[in-house]
């Protein structure tokens, strides 16, 4: 006896709101509607019958794809191709026409079309030329944004730091970590380059299509790193003067719990009343850095702890990791090295050495008996009741 089949359940529609908007600009009608109906299940179409209104639209909505019509009234789609890559450069604009002539294909690409098909179209390649130009559209508007934030935040380093007198410590240390992003904001930039480049010659497919995906993926890592760089020490010249009575012990469990999840993988020990003056930002960042570069070399095992010696608090970082060269463990508290991580940029450690240095501290580093690296920082201690 056989059995029923069981019910399949597709997966619900998504919200017209949230779909990539597509723009139809085309005189004739027949054409016009046909792409509406054909698109109207993965987009949110809009369809027009001039260039100048399509303009309107395009310049108060975010559409991912254009598609448009070349020979029109008024004003013809080359124009509006122009106009329109004035208004969104990196829409996906999908120029349309029955007369196919080779010259006219050519003034459209080399105007910024992405695509020029003829009409009659086919609507297997029109629903999938569509699909790929929204994909890359909506990639390319991502990338964008990133590197607006990026050069938002950047400037704003820049003005924080003319509007602060700079003071000891603090102030200083984000002067010259605002310099020392310089490099990869360079290498932003020049991979920002070569990918605008590909993204406006590359073809439907072929080796063009696994550069551009590891020059996206290389300038992805970069600027976002850049980016919460940026951020951190904007926020640190805003902290610069807010010095609290800090318990070591307590900031390293509260660093572990919220910004590690609380993993077994690394271990708290000492007690309470490892009490120094101190920025809670500063010293959260400096257990971040040291912990996040442990376990990222390879350590199954950070042990952070806390002790008190001669008038002082001595905050250590262990791990058994894989250790470093007696080379790098010579030179690694003296000056900027290149990271040992596969793709490390080296400030990290430029970062806790002008934490520590700001909190009138001592750092030290040697290799941990039985593998691994410990970390080893001291501060002048205060009375709890200070």
């Amino acid at each position: 006896m056989s059995e029923a089949a069981s019910p399949v359940h597709s997966a619900p529609p998504i919200p017209i709101a949230n779909r990539p908007k597509v723009l139809v600009v085309d005189d004739e009608l027949g054409p016009r509607e046909s792409i509406s109906y054909l698109l109207q299940e993965e987009f949110n179409v809009m369809a027009v019958d001039r260039v100048d209104r399509g303009l309107e639209l395009l310049a108060r909505e975010n559409f991912a794809v254009v598609i448009m019509d070349i020979r029109m009234p008024q004003k013809n789609g080359i124009q509006g191709l122009e106009a329109m890559r004035k208004i969104d450069a990196e829409v996906s604009i999908i120029m349309m026409t029955g007369y196919g002539a080779l010259a006219t294909a050519q003034a459209a690409i080399s105007l910024g079309a992405n695509e020029y098909l003829k009409k009659p179209f086919d609507v297997d390649v029109l629903q999938q030329s569509v699909r790929r130009h929204a994909t890359e559209g909506m990639e390319r508007k991502k990338r964008l944004a990133m590197f607006k934030q990026l050069e938002t935040t950047y400037e704003a380093v820049k003005t924080d730091q003319k509007k602060q007198q700079m003071t000891a410590g603090f102030s200083q240390a984000a002067a010259e970590m605002v310099h020392d992003i310089c490099n990869p904001l360079v290498v932003a930039i020049g991979y920002t380059n070569m990918l605008l480049d590909e993204v406006r010659q590359l073809p439907p497919s072929g080796r063009s299509g696994e550069r551009i995906l590891h020059y996206a993926e290389t300038l992805e890592k970069c600027s976002s790193f850049c980016l919460h760089l940026a951020e951190s020490w904007r926020q640190t010249t805003r902290h610069s003067g807010e010095v609290d009575v800090l318990d070591l012990y307590e900031t390293a469990v509260d660093t572990k719990t919220v910004l590690f999840f609380g993993t077994n993988r690394v271990e708290v020990t000492g007690s309470k009343g490892a009490v120094i003056n101190g920025i809670r930002f500063e010293l959260v960042r400096l257990l971040q850095n040291l912990i996040k570069n442990a376990l990222e070399s390879g350590a199954s095992q950070v042990t952070v702890s806390t002790t008190q010696l001669d008038g002082r608090i001595v905050l250590a970082v262990a791990d058994n990791g894989s250790g470093l060269s007696p080379a790098v463990l010579e030179s690694i508290l003296k000056k900027p090295i290149e990271s040992t991580k596969a793709h490390g940029t080296g400030l990290g450690m430029t970062i806790c050495r002008h934490i520590v240095s700001a909190h009138q501290g001592e750092m030290e580093v040697a290799a941990r008996p039985g593998g691994g690296t410990v970390f080893t920082m001291s501060f002048p201690a205060i009375s709890a009741g200070s």
